[in-house]
Formats: C-alpha cells, structure tokens, sequence
C-alpha cells in the first residue's frame, strides 16, 4: 500500500479542514499518517482514513520543524507539507509585509476558499467544493443523543464565544442571547469555549456555561445534536459546517468564500460599513486592530448588528416550533417582534 504524511500543526478549525484530503487520500490507496500537534489528534480521532499519528515536538525551532519533517517525508510515497497554506498565504500575520499591503490587494489573492486550497496543495485541484467531516464512536453518539433526551422540547442554541484572534468575540452575544431567552421559556443556550471565554458568559436560567468545562470532542458533536450553532470563525462553527445543523456565523476578518461557501444551512453576518473588512488578516494585538470607541471590541466585531443576528436566532426558531408543534406564531405577532427588536437591539 502506498504511505502519504500530511504535516499540519493547527487547531479545531485546521483539521477539520483537512479531512476532506484525508479522504481522497485513503480513497486513494494510501495508507496515511498525520503529523500534528499534541491533542489536535482529538479532532480527527475515529477518522478512518488516518492509520497513524505522529505528535511534533514543540520545542523545535521553525527552521528544525521544516528540516525535520522534510526529512521525515523522504519515507513516504506521497509528502504534503500543509504548513502555511492557510496563514501566511491566505491569512496576512502581524509583521510580514502581506499585513501591510492595501486591503483591496489582499482581497484580490487570498480570497480563495480554505478547503479548495488544502485539496490543491495536497494534489487534488480538481475536486472543490467540499466540507469538512467528523467522526464519533456509538458512546459519543450515545452521549449526545441523552443529552438531548434530558432536555427534550428545548431549542438548543450551541454557542461558540470566541476564537484565536481578538476580532473573533463578538461583543452583542450576552444581550442578543438574553433577549431571545426572555422572549422563549422552550430554548435554551449552551456556551462553549477555552478557560477564557468564561469571561464572555452569561448568567441565565435558561442558559448553561460550559466553556473550560466540557472536553473539546463533547462540544464536537453538539454541533450536530444542537438546534443552532452560533459564532465567529472558530473550530466550533468549521464542527457546525461537517453537518446540516442550523449555523449563524459572525464573519470579521474573512469571506464566505473563504470558509462557508460549501456548508448547509448557514447564515452569514458580516460587519457594516467598515473599511478594513475583509482583512484577511491573523489579529492578535489590539494595536493592529481598530477599537469601537466605549464597546473596546475590533470595529469589524462591534458592527454586526445585533438586530440581524437577533431576527436570524428567531427564525430558525420559529421554523423548528412550527415543525415541531405545527403552530408557528401569527404574521401579527411576527411583525411586532422584528419591530421591537429593532428598537431594542439597532
């Protein structure tokens, strides 16, 4: 059988964009090994095109990583070095001179969609369009599916608070998730993140706060039991788009060309009126990010508008109630809650 090793060191939303490569990998007749970082693997586990793993040291320098995994590569049939495939050549990082190039510029090269990019360069230009996929043991399954047993007639929102980069939180989540709360007893939120987005989470009686708490692959499959995903380009929402789930996706520094354009079943918010969006850009010092003046959040974050957001949240809900129950509220009634939330949320 031939052998192929495919070098990614990323996080949630990286590796779930390369499994479609790993498919057409093993539909391939190769025998793959993934080299990556050490619990990246949680991502992919169960994945069946995968027959091997191997962890990269982190202490290595960059020059040494590059060496050594050229020199690793030499061993296999087929080697695909995915690293900068995205950031770097689609994603401009602080200090390199594609951060200062003018917007328009950036645009014009690195608006390609992610997981077209990781097929070409993997050796696969023809096949586009794709999504990613994940995959679950029957216990995880199980798990999920008593999950939501235990809240059964729930509307369950998955919310995802934050990503790698400071434009990536949006700053409306609270008062947008606590409106819709009031307004609907039969839902429900559920926060997800790292041990910092516990900063992002809110006090409810129908809300329930598990960022830090919950094992990634538990917030992984969620993304699929869930009513609705909401967030910003984070691992949680690439999770969201392996399936036909309801999305919202909070877009502040990408395109839907670039991430969303192959998923079902997703809305995209982008920032109003903001000269810097699209950037293309990896943010991670406020200084490199224009502030909203009093809100302290990046502009392209603080100008999705919470009244858009708000009115998507109620009609994926209405759609599930009247599916659920048959009885979708008046068009009366409809049109007085788009005009109160409005006012309420601009």
């Amino acid at each position: 059988m031939k052998k192929a090793l495919v070098v990614r060191l990323g996080a949630i939303g990286d590796m779930v964009i390369i499994t479609p490569l790993l498919r057409a990998l093993g539909e391939d007749g190769h025998s793959v090994t993934l080299y990556c970082r050490k619990g990246a693997d949680d991502i992919v586990r169960h994945n069946p095109f995968i027959k091997k793993v191997i962890f990269h040291d982190e202490k290595m320098t960059y020059d040494e990583f590059m060496a050594h995994v050229d020199k690793l590569g030499k061993e296999y049939d087929k080697f695909i070095n995915l690293t900068g495939s995205i950031e770097g050549s689609l994603l401009a990082s602080e200090g390199t001179p594609e951060f200062d190039w003018p917007k328009y510029l950036r645009h014009s090269q690195f608006n390609v969609n992610y997981y077209d990019r990781t097929m070409m360069v993997g050796g696969y230009p023809e096949k586009k369009g794709l999504h990613g996929e994940l995959f679950f043991s029957p216990a995880e399954e199980k798990q999920a599916r008593e999950f939501r047993k235990k809240h059964k007639g729930k509307f369950i929102i998955l919310w995802a608070l934050a990503g790698s980069s400071f434009h990536k939180a949006w700053p409306y989540a609270e008062q947008t998730a606590k409106a819709f709360l009031d307004k609907h007893p039969d839902a429900m939120t559920i926060t997800v993140g790292d041990e910092l987005s516990v900063l992002l989470e809110w006090t409810h009686k129908q809300a329930k706060s598990y960022s830090g708490i919950w094992p990634v692959r538990k917030s992984l499959i969620m993304t699929k039991y869930a009513d609705l995903v909401i967030g910003p380009d984070t691992g949680i929402l690439n999770a969201a788009g392996c399936f036909d789930t309801q999305k919202i996706l909070l877009l502040t520094g990408i395109t839907p060309e670039n991430i969303s354009k192959t998923w079902n079943n997703v809305n995209v918010v982008t920032a109003r009126n903001v000269e810097c969006y699209p950037c293309h850009r990896l943010i991670h010092t406020l200084e490199a990010c224009p502030i909203m003046p009093g809100i302290n959040s990046p502009i392209c974050a603080a100008n999705i508008p919470a009244g858009q957001v708000y009115l998507m949240i109620e009609e994926v809900y209405q759609k599930w109630r009247e599916k659920r129950n048959g009885n979708a509220i008046s068009r009366d009634e409809s049109n007085s809650c788009r005009r109160y939330n409005r006012a309420l949320l601009g």
